[in-house]
């Protein structure tokens, strides 16, 4: 939980030096929101460590394979960091670029999802008769 204040607390202040910086040094502005999503991103790797490790222990009860629980964890990575990319290239004045990459995300992530279609597919023509 201390954690959480921790970065709520810094986003507020990097937030006003932010406002603050983008009146008279813009591209410092956008390297200054940069280096706090890589500072946040550091604060969270060890709980979603325990996530990950959480979801692995209910797939192997629940007996999923290890490849699909693989495909689900990297769709939400390819969310997570094309997201705060896409909003990284919004803050810095780059609105189109923000929406390329964004749409670069759903891409891969549809990518990733064609192996889990194509066994649902084959699941459900088994099933059919003939």
């Amino acid at each position: 939980m201390s954690d959480v204040v921790r970065i709520a607390g810094l986003g507020i202040v990097v937030s006003v030096l932010l406002t603050l910086l983008r009146k008279d040094a813009p591209p410092l502005g956008a390297q200054v929101a940069a280096a706090f999503a890589v500072v946040a991103l550091l604060f969270v790797m060890e709980p979603l460590g325990g996530v990950v490790r959480a979801f692995v222990e209910l797939s192997e009860g629940a007996s999923v394979r290890r490849g699909y629980l693989a495909l689900v964890l990297k769709a939400v990575a390819i969310a997570f960091v094309t997201s705060i990319g896409a909003e990284l290239c919004k803050d810095a004045g780059e609105r189109a670029i923000g929406t390329v990459v964004e749409l670069a995300g759903k891409v891969f992530i549809l990518l990733l999802a064609v192996p889990v279609i194509a066994a649902i597919l084959d699941a459900i023509a088994g099933l059919l008769p003939g």
